[in-house]
């Protein structure tokens, strides 16, 4: 987002990020900061404070383009635990041969 006013961005999509898409697209070159303010500014407290994911536009880096889902903790934690099973299994089967 923001290419048009050279302040690139990669941000999280969200419906905050679809609005101003929307309003980049229509405004086009000559879209200023002020029709975006309220969508890029102080949006941080927004999000970690209250909770509110589509508040707005939030920077990520890189890696977001690796994520391919988001579990619940339970389902991170049961993954790590079925994978350190196996780890541990496969170690002493080595130590047991």
């Amino acid at each position: 987002i923001m290419r048009s006013l050279r302040n690139t961005e990669r941000v999280i999509n969200n419906a905050g990020v679809e609005r101003i898409a929307a309003i980049e697209r229509e405004k086009g070159d000559a879209l200023k900061i002020e029709d975006i303010i309220g969508e890029v500014a102080g949006i941080y407290p927004r999000v970690m404070t209250d909770g509110d994911m589509d508040a707005g536009a939030w920077s990520c880096g890189m890696v977001i383009g690796l994520v391919r889902d988001v579990p619940t903790c339970r389902e991170l934690i049961d993954r790590i635990m079925v994978q350190a099973d196996q780890i541990i299994d496969e170690r002493l089967a080595r130590l047991r041969t």
